[in-house]
């Protein structure tokens, strides 16, 4: 959509359509659900099934394993099929699991759910994600997708506190009930959604752009790089606190989850005027720094500015290089471009923790696994001025 008339006469295309609220909306919930489980569900395991931690770690693992598995075909998925349905059932099948860790009593059948549990997240936040991109204007799109990310971190910043607050005052089984409950409002949600249905056409050849947006290659390898330096700190940042005699960790994820949220707000806005170059260049520079910060900490007040500096880059780091994305795509592939933008990341994430639980525990400390995330970040600096910039200029198709 040109919106340079509209912009003239001060009367921009609506952002905030009721599509688009409810799928923000709906969004939160499911990530909610999911953050609010991550902090008890080790705890879970071990004392239900009476097991130690390195099995209880490759359970949990398997959430992961199961969202990158199927990120590719979810892109082929939400372009090929009609989104509203497709988002529907991968959503019901997400909030089914939530019972199933409860009633099952096998180790190998939870590990089948865990996996599970993945697979249609990766999917229903894939229709997520573009459901939501096709309620923007493209001329507000940048903007719309900041402020829908929001959703992601609203629910991080506050879905693990909640869901360890009600685990050590009520139980497991609260927890897993709230989850549900806040799932089923989020499926009520969704199917009220105003989604055309996909007209019928012949069906394309298949080829591999239909399952992984080759256009946007410089884009998913950096993105990598990021996931990479950001996997440690979803699961090492409390060992290294501690390890520094550093106090209340969970400060951390509270301060990267602030300058998430405030960058997201400025940076769509910032991103539709045409800055996105410099915005993301400016949030990998940062995402350097807050790294080197980090790894060299010794005091709790470079420890905690570390964390915020670390969520300020990756609020303008998020948006951007889903934009890049989504404009390298042609309409028929937003699907493809978001699954492409979000498996870079979880195969970032995963790497990041295998490597870093690796290189912990040969050298007993984490300092020089933080120290390697900011090596790595150095690498997609560089690669972003010299590749990845260039790329997008040259082969962006819309904004």
């Amino acid at each position: 959509m040109d919106c340079s008339a509209n912009t003239k006469n001060d009367q921009r295309p609506k952002l905030w359509t009721r599509n688009f609220v409810t799928v923000a909306a709906a969004n939160f919930l499911l990530f909610f659900s999911f953050y609010q489980l991550l902090p008890i569900l080790p705890l879970y395991i071990i004392e239900k099934f009476a097991t130690d931690n390195a099995t209880a770690g490759f359970i949990i693992s398997l959430y992961t394993i199961g969202a990158l598995a199927c990120r590719p075909f979810a892109g082929f998925l939400v372009d090929t099929l009609s989104r509203k349905p497709l988002y529907f059932w991968t959503f019901f099948a997400f909030t089914a699991c939530f019972l199933g860790y409860k009633t099952v009593g096998i180790l190998p059948i939870l590990a089948a759910v865990r996996f599970a549990h993945g697979l249609f997240f990766g999917i229903s936040s894939t229709a997520s994600n573009t459901v939501a991109i096709d309620a923007l204007p493209a001329c507000r799109r940048g903007e719309g997708i900041g402020y829908f990310g929001i959703s992601v971190n609203l629910a991080f910043a506050t879905g693990p506190m909640t869901g360890m607050f009600l685990y050590e005052a009520f139980g497991d089984t609260i927890v897993f009930a709230i989850s549900i409950i806040l799932c089923v409002i989020g499926l009520i949600l969704v199917q009220t959604l105003n989604v055309p249905r996909k007209e019928k056409k012949p069906h394309a050849p298949l080829s591999l752009d239909r399952f992984f947006l080759t256009r946007a290659i410089p884009q998913f390898v950096n993105f990598i790089f990021v996931g990479f330096a950001y996997g440690p700190v979803t699961n090492y940042i409390a060992l290294y606190a501690k390890e520094l005699g550093i106090g209340g960790s969970g400060w951390f994820y509270a301060l990267i989850a602030a300058g998430l949220i405030m960058n997201r707000i400025m940076t769509g806005r910032l991103i539709d005027r045409g800055y996105l170059i410099h915005l993301v260049g400016t949030g990998m520079t940062l995402n350097v720094v807050a790294y080197f910060i980090l790894a060299f900490s010794h005091t709790p007040i470079t420890f905690f500015v570390a964390a915020f500096l670390i969520g300020t880059s990756l609020g303008l780091i998020f948006p951007g290089y889903q934009t890049m994305c989504v404009n390298l795509a042609r309409h028929d592939q937003r699907g493809t471009a978001n699954s492409t933008y979000l498996s870079g990341w979880d195969i970032g994430i995963g790497t990041g923790i295998l490597v870093g639980g690796s290189m912990a525990g040969h050298f007993g400390m984490h300092q020089p696994v933080f120290l390697a995330c900011g090596v790595a970040l150095v690498i997609a600096d560089v690669l972003y001025f010299t590749w990845t910039s260039r790329h997008y200029l040259k082969y962006k198709l819309e904004g």
